[in-house]
């Protein structure tokens, strides 16, 4: 007689190392809402706030639009258990997917979508009115770690805009929000 090992059978310490090396949107469309166990590991999971294991919610260059929108955005803002979890979210911004899922998920007028969010990363981070007055907010209320990396065009000004344009940003500009927001947090 031989016996079978399924999924279930396995530990939750053998199933959390499995979970620590799948991605965050493998782990929510395979494994969410299969049974409350698997809920809470998966939350377990997502609720690491580790640079060194890039941990969190990660968007980067290879998000699918469709699958952030249709499937990945439902899951996360329908369930106050799994938006709880997370605690560390990074933004890579060179795509432009990504740019736009920034002020759906993190900025929803003034709204907290993860209240225990604690660390936001943005990688070639293009600031913005709305983005600037977001994060001074969540500095304010609940970060406790916010790096921000920022795109080199930041700060190039193409030969056909004119110096006085409301495109060009100044670097002494970027300064005084980084010092603004350095201020708030003291």
């Amino acid at each position: 007689m031989t016996s079978q090992t399924t999924i279930e059978t396995l530990s939750n310490e053998i199933l959390l190392y499995i979970f620590s090396h799948l991605s965050w949107t493998d782990l929510l469309t395979s494994l969410w809402s299969l049974n409350i166990r698997f809920n809470s590991l998966v939350c377990s999971t997502l609720s690491v706030n580790s640079n060194s294991l890039n941990t969190g919610l990660v968007f980067t260059l290879g998000s699918s639009y469709n699958k952030l929108y249709s499937t990945l955005f439902p899951l996360l803002l329908n369930s106050s258990c799994l938006s709880s979890c997370i605690q560390r979210i990074h933004f890579d911004e060179r795509n432009s997917i990504v740019r736009d899922c920034v002020y759906q998920w993190l900025f929803n007028d003034k709204e907290i979508i993860f209240p225990n969010l604690k660390s936001l990363i943005f990688t070639q981070c293009r600031l913005k009115e709305p983005l600037i007055e977001s994060l001074v907010y969540l500095i304010e209320r609940q970060l406790n770690e916010l790096i921000l990396s920022f795109a080199k065009d930041n700060f190039m000004v193409p030969d056909c805009v004119r110096q006085d344009s409301p495109l060009v940003i100044d670097k002494k500009f970027i300064f005084s929000i980084v010092e603004e927001l350095r201020n708030e947090t003291s």
